[in-house]
């Protein structure tokens, strides 16, 4: 017998398609209308690595802007890891949820290292 999880469908991702944590890396953010009669529309990023997209709350586009700056052209590209919470509140329950957070640089960034000033001259000389 099927799961519940398994017999109600959605085109965009949900905690119960996520068995693991996994990194993925973004392709695409985009505005799409979502389902039902209301015509709202949200934010939906999309991965290289999944065929269903992450609706974007205020966390999540935070998460983002904090990782990688406030123009969502340079969050593309970037790698980034999806997790399930299980302390993620909807209308006032705790239900759990997806959450990303932004990869670890081993590297400095470019940009940070743009904005420092060059290190002084060293006098290498041994004196006699």
């Amino acid at each position: 017998m099927p799961k519940v999880s398994d017999m109600i469908q959605s085109k965009f991702l949900r905690k119960e398609d996520l068995d693991d944590d996994l990194i993925v890396t973004i392709k695409t953010v985009k505005l799409e209308d979502m389902p039902g009669d209301d015509g709202e529309q949200r934010w939906v990023v999309h991965f290289r690595e999944l065929p269903k997209g992450l609706v974007l709350n205020v966390t999540t586009i935070r998460t983002l802007e904090s990782a990688f700056g406030s123009d969502t052209d340079q969050w593309l590209g970037n790698k980034v890891e999806l997790y399930v919470d299980p302390g993620v509140s909807y209308k006032g329950k705790v239900v759990g949820g997806l959450r990303l957070r932004a990869r670890k640089s081993k590297m400095p960034a470019l940009a940070a290292l743009a904005g420092k000033p060059a290190q002084e001259d060293f006098n290498d000389e041994i004196p006699a």
